[in-house]
């Protein structure tokens, strides 16, 4: 069966092809630092990737410690017009793609690519057959600029915003920097006759599965928002019991339900989670004078759109609405928030154990309550 894994920042499908111009005298983003240390060239594309290389730094030190542990994750793709620009390409991307123009060992110019014009994915297939591939068991982050992206999202309309989508596609490549969680993606995912497009058709064509999605759903928000200790516990066991009912009444029919669903929970939450955490960097970055800016970006707009974050606003209420395309995404988010209101550490162990799942997590913590021993 062949497989490729395209990871995107809306929507994640294992499928069998594979989801203002600043002044400047005001201070310049660090990024300034990475450049010369990268030897890339002087332009806009470099600027908005050093800008969101330190974001990465940033939303590391404040909520994933290790995923700043590289200054980046490895090569990516900018796409631009006619232009595909190759970040931190390592060999086997160089020796897959045809021949460009080289700045330096950290940046190569080629004619696009490919001519699909959207991108916004790390894509890596695990199948002998795309051996010829750059992608080939080697995770490459692929995103289109700011101005080709608002084209298909009209409601990314600055550098900031697509910054945070960015971010949440390192955070795949980071994923799949981890051996343990690439091995199990290869050895045990890529193999199934299942995939995240059975889950999408799932909820599609079977009204009372993605209701019972959203009904659990409904519970961990609601845990989320209790003060209540007991009646937060409660709630938490009420999230584990539905889920286990809606296991139980699918697994039948879909066996492989209950794996490719925790895989994909833990994929995309982990993504998800990054993407809103670095929503806050910007936060604090907004009316702050040290903050950094991207030099002679009509698209950057001082980070005013994350003034105020309101996961109940239109703007950002999309992390926590369960929908039929992207449900996985958000039990995962709300699992893992939950799982920092209770001080529970997972974050060493989520990547390095990838097959157990995040509401695993949950049900140990229940099981160490009193009334549970």
């Amino acid at each position: 069966m062949k497989i490729k894994l395209l990871l995107l920042a809306g929507v994640c499908i294992l499928t069998t092809a594979c989801q203002n111009q600043k002044n400047n005298s005001q201070t310049r983003i660090e990024s300034n630092t990475s450049e010369n240390q990268f030897d890339l060239p002087d332009s806009l594309s470099t600027r908005r990737i050093s800008f969101v290389l330190n974001l990465k730094k940033a939303v590391a030190e404040s909520s994933w410690s290790d995923f700043g542990t590289k200054n980046n994750e490895g090569t990516l793709i900018y796409f631009d017009s006619n232009w595909s620009e190759i970040f931190f390409p390592d060999s086997y991307v160089i020796e897959k793609l045809r021949e460009g123009k080289k700045h330096s060992d950290n940046y190569w110019l080629l004619e696009r690519t490919d001519s699909i014009p959207y991108h916004m994915e790390v894509m890596i297939s695990f199948n002998e057959e795309d051996s010829s591939e750059f992608f080939f068991k080697n995770p490459v982050e692929q995103y289109s600029s700011v101005e080709e992206i608002g084209k298909y999202i009209p409601s990314v309309e600055t550098t900031e915003m697509w910054a945070t989508m960015v971010i949440h596609e390192m955070f795949h490549h980071y994923q799949y920097n981890n051996k343990n969680y690439r091995k199990y993606a290869d050895s045990v995912i890529a193999i199934l006759p299942f995939d995240s497009r059975n889950l999408v058709a799932l909820c599609q064509e079977d009204e009372q599965f993605l209701t019972l999605i959203q009904g659990e759903n409904k519970i961990l928000m609601k845990a989320l928002s209790e003060g209540n200790k007991d009646n937060r516990n409660s709630l938490i066991t009420s999230y584990l019991d539905q889920r286990e009912k809606r296991i139980t009444k699918y697994g039948a029919d879909y066996p492989l339900l209950e794996r490719v669903e925790d895989y994909y929970v833990i994929q995309e939450g982990s993504a998800r989670y990054i993407e809103y955490k670095s929503m806050f960097v910007l936060k604090n970055y907004f009316n702050n004078s040290e903050a950094p800016t991207i030099l002679n970006d009509q698209k950057f707009n001082s980070f005013s759109e994350f003034e105020e974050i309101d996961l109940e606003s239109s703007a950002f209420n999309y992390l926590v609405y369960a929908g039929p395309t992207d449900y996985h995404y958000t039990i995962g988010f709300n699992i893992m928030r939950l799982l920092d209101e209770l001080k529970i550490e997972y974050k060493k162990e989520l990547l390095n154990n990838p097959e157990k799942g995040l509401h695993q997590y949950l049900k140990d913590y229940i099981n160490t309550l009193p009334n549970n021993s």
